[in-house]
């Protein structure tokens, strides 16, 4: 997005506070519906004064920059794209490796990670002596960490605090859209779910319900399952906040324990 007003157009849309991002700088942050769920996720960062690169989640998760464009009435700014990008995504400690690299760095969806965008990753990677992990170790250290895949591990319906998604969100800024269900839940309520960590003593399919002790309505199902570096097997998926963590389950069979967040 670049023009005039595409400081204050984002500003007014975006849950971070994107006036406070200096050039050169970028956040996290999310675009939601009116009624505060869900819609994408999104790494901003500001390129100049009047010039933002909004590096989106892809499918599943849906298009964020069609709401953006959907409330872009009057404002002098022209929002261009979007288009097929790369990222590298590596963890804090490789930053200092990867001072320079690639066309921009970003905070990485993942918690304690980073996202260099890049035309050819691989390349950005072995030109800085870093060794590439597979697909199976990212979606691993994404499930360990709690971090969601939208539009997998979230839904249509899915509200900021049900997806842990706080930290892509300011709480001290003006309105944007959704803030009425983002900050009444913040100040004076809580979610009715949670994204939880399930430790698993074998694999389960995806979609697979989660039973507990007392019987009854299920309440919740497994959305993501990744093997563990020590060669356990980890899941997540949206619990019913009257389970607690700690808590014995079963998901299709196997045996697994709710785990506290971190």
């Amino acid at each position: 997005m670049e023009g005039p007003d595409a400081m204050a157009l984002l500003h007014g849309l975006l849950t971070a506070d994107i006036e406070a991002v200096p050039v050169g700088g970028a956040v996290r942050s999310l675009v939601l519906t009116t009624h505060g769920h869900v819609v994408a996720r999104m790494a901003v960062a500001r390129d100049g004064d009047q010039e933002f690169t909004l590096i989106l989640d892809p499918p599943p998760a849906r298009d964020g920059v069609q709401v953006i464009a959907a409330h872009h009435v009057s404002e002098d700014a022209e929002v261009l794209g979007p288009e097929d990008a790369r990222v590298l995504v590596a963890t804090d400690d490789l930053a200092g490796a990867l001072e320079g690299a690639g066309d921009l760095k970003v905070p990485g969806a993942i918690p304690g990670t980073i996202e260099v965008l890049a035309d050819d990753p691989a390349a950005v990677a072995a030109a800085r002596g870093i060794t590439l992990s597979d697909d199976l170790a990212l979606e691993a250290l994404r499930v360990q960490r709690a971090a969601p895949e939208i539009g997998v591990d979230t839904g249509e319906k899915t509200l900021v605090q049900e997806a842990l998604l706080d930290d892509a969100v300011s709480f001290d800024k003006g309105c944007y859209l959704g803030q009425e269900t983002v900050a009444r839940l913040h100040y004076r309520g809580h979610p009715n779910r949670r994204l939880a960590r399930i430790l698993l003593e074998g694999p389960v399919p995806p979609g697979s319900p989660i039973d507990g002790q007392g019987g009854g309505a299920s309440p919740g199902q497994v959305t993501s399952v990744a093997q563990a570096p020590d060669g356990g097997w980890l899941g997540l998926g949206m619990l019913r906040r009257e389970v607690p963590d700690g808590a014995d389950v079963t998901v299709a069979g196997v045996p697994g324990r709710v785990l506290a967040p971190g």
